[in-house]
């Protein structure tokens, strides 16, 4: 009797320590067949943010896309203020340089700003940045008209025409 008892309490003491060990050992378990339950989402932020810019967004979206975008920007130490419109996977950037920066618009300081922008959004294919007055103040003037659109249809031709002033065609 004294020897089932002992084989017994070997037997639990050895099942409450793999329960207890949890993964630490290389127990490999076969998936539960039983109805799904609720699980919780995982709370780390990914690398790459999730593409949120999509075909035929609307304008109150394009333009929560472009004040993030623009927040962002901002932040970069060199910009004093970022003007952004979004279009789709498209987004053109005016900024205004703290005074005290000199260098302008070089090939460095537009690859840092582009690479805010796709922070901000992995899914913006296309980025064109100016430093230029004039353009500037078009692109503020365009974003203001976007907030009272209806559709952003309605405002592609002034978006294109003012990318390809940017781009210089």
């Amino acid at each position: 009797m004294k020897k089932w008892l002992l084989a017994l309490l070997c037997l639990c003491a050895l099942c409450m320590t793999g329960c207890v060990s949890g993964s630490t050992g290389n127990v490999r378990t076969a998936p539960a067949t039983s109805a799904p339950t609720a699980s919780v989402a995982p709370t780390t932020v990914p690398a790459t943010p999730e593409p949120t810019t999509v075909p035929g967004m609307t304008p109150a979206e394009s333009g929560q896309m472009a004040e993030k975008i623009s927040e962002a920007v901002e932040r970069i130490s060199e910009v004093d203020d970022a003007e952004v419109i979004v279009n789709n996977e498209r987004v053109l950037v005016a900024v205004k340089f703290d005074d005290q920066y000199s260098a302008g618009l070089d090939e460095r300081m537009k690859d840092t700003i582009i690479e805010t922008v796709r922070k901000v959004d992995s899914g913006i294919e296309k980025v064109q940045v100016t430093d230029d007055d004039t353009l500037y103040g078009q692109v503020k003037g365009l974003g203001e008209r976007i907030v009272n659109a209806t559709g952003l249809d309605e405002l592609a031709d002034d978006f294109g025409e003012l990318w390809d002033r940017i781009i210089g065609k």
